[in-house]
């Protein structure tokens, strides 16, 4: 190749989405903005380092299982969470190709508090969960055109039977499957020829007593997939021309969940709630 074409092409903002990018947009924009476009700094909070511990642990396990068609020893699993607990609290963890920043607590995050808590739901759900998935595949990688755009994303957890699953964490019990968890769903049926269009959601809740909470299986519908095929095309049409605004009353806007807030006061002007 000669050093005329040698050089790399850079995607503009918007080229390529992917639900995770579209749901953020659709949320706040401004976030979008601020993360994706400006690529400011948005170092996590304790909170989002135990979500990412636990997922780390249990996503490892899953990985062996494909092979071994074993889940792991508790005592493996408890390794395993606790490297990945130091490494993202170091800024050192697997972010699947993103600059990865050193976790910034709040005041009102205790460190050992959230590591142990973080190390019991892991547990309870290798314990109470585990043993009935059969994982076929574990952060598989998917892309495609929806909507004439070009979507790129990962499965988390495509099971045996075609089911796609995911796993959280919580403060709260939840009572239904997300909006963005379906839209989600239905974008990786479109762009994975294994997935069967089923998908469920197993939270953890980070009560005194851990809980996990296994929502019923839900079936993508025709209502769902013309959903993405709306909603991309708008998205990267929104993101092209510009728009970004913040959206002050979704209840992520806070200072103690979006550490984007001052960039977002002296853009937008405006006070975002503590």
């Amino acid at each position: 190749m000669s050093a005329a074409r040698s050089f790399l092409i850079q995607e503009a903002a918007g080229d390529t989405l992917s639900p995770s990018s579209a749901n953020t947009y659709t949320s706040c924009s401004a976030k979008y903005y601020f993360g994706r476009v400006l690529k400011l700094p948005d170092p996590p909070t304790g909170a989002l380092i135990m979500g990412n511990a636990v997922h780390t642990a249990i996503g490892e396990n899953f990985a062996q299982k494909v092979e071994t068609k074993r889940d792991l020893s508790p005592l493996g699993v408890r390794a395993i969470y606790l490297e990945a607990w130091d490494q993202l609290v170091g800024g050192t963890g697997p972010s699947r190709g993103r600059p990865s920043l050193p976790a910034e607590f709040r005041d009102d995050e205790n460190p050992a508090e959230l590591k142990a808590q973080g190390l019991a739901l892991t547990l309870k759900y290798l314990d109470e969960a585990c043993p009935s998935i059969e994982p076929a595949a574990v952060e598989l990688p998917v892309a495609g055109r929806i909507g004439g755009v070009t979507v790129r994303g990962y499965i988390d957890l495509l099971e045996v039977n075609g089911r796609i699953r995911d796993l959280k964490t919580a403060a709260r019990k939840p009572t239904q499957v997300s909006a963005n968890f379906r839209f989600q769903v239905s974008t990786y049926a479109q762009l994975c020829e294994h997935a069967s269009g089923e998908g469920c959601v197993d939270v953890l809740v980070k009560t005194k007593t851990p809980q996990l909470v296994q929502l019923d299986p839900f079936r993508v519908e025709e209502s769902d997939a013309a959903q993405t095929q709306a909603m991309y095309p708008l998205v990267q049409q929104s993101i092209r021309a510009g728009v970004f605004m913040p959206n002050r009353e979704n209840y992520m806007c806070s200072r103690k969940y979006c550490g984007h807030w001052r960039a977002c006061e002296r853009q937008f002007g405006g006070k975002v709630s503590e």
